[in-house]
């Protein structure tokens, strides 16, 4: 009997002793990552923050930072002792949203930007306070909105205001018109002429 308890003690004592390491040791979380689905887009274009990392059902805000703007090309004015540029570029206020990490920890959050830049795109956990950030280019100048009505689509595309083949051929047409008008009015008058003088 004593053989079969140290032999059961033994036993217990090995997997314990192989299960040590695995409980005691406490591996750090994964940390948040995030990315977006296009670096690189046109102003009013819908793209895709996504990231990873953060508490199942954790609420997430979403925080767009301006960057710097594209480069403008205008000129400056100078009064003799102060030079102003022409144009003055304001920063803009970032902007932020609001989301939820899904059972994994993950986001995917559609935007659209419609100023031209860089801006930085932050996502913050209110419960773990971690962070994830990425970085995307709007390329181009996008269209104010000036708080009017938006454009209607008549279903028509734009008027052609270049020449084409009808265009030339009626201009000929009548160019032709023009001559033969001219050339009764010469042979008109030749003619009344050399009745005259007969």
């Amino acid at each position: 009997m004593k053989k079969s308890l140290a032999a059961i003690a033994l036993a217990g004592s090995i997997a314990l002793i192989g299960a040590v390491p695995a409980v005691a040791a406490t591996y750090p979380a994964p940390p948040a990552n995030a990315a977006v689905s296009d670096g690189t887009v046109g102003p009013g274009e819908q793209f895709i923050f996504r990231g990873n990392g953060f508490l199942a059902g954790e609420g997430l805000t979403i925080t767009v930072t301006p960057g710097n703007p594209p480069a403008a090309n205008g000129s400056s004015v100078s009064n003799g002792s102060r030079t102003v540029p022409t144009k003055i570029t304001l920063p803009l206020a970032p902007q932020t949203f609001s989301t939820t990490a899904d059972a994994n920890g993950s986001f995917a959050f559609p935007l659209s930007i419609s100023e031209g830049g860089t801006y930085t795109l932050t996502a913050t956990g209110l419960t773990s306070g971690k962070t994830a950030t990425a970085v995307v280019t709007v390329e181009g100048t996008g269209l104010a909105n000036t708080g009017g009505a938006p454009l209607a689509n008549t279903g028509t595309g734009l008027a052609n205001t270049g020449a084409d083949a009808s265009l030339v051929l009626w201009s000929l047409v009548g160019a032709g018109a023009l001559a033969a008008g001219a050339t009764s009015v010469v042979v008109v008058r030749r003619r009344a002429k050399a009745e005259a003088a007969a």
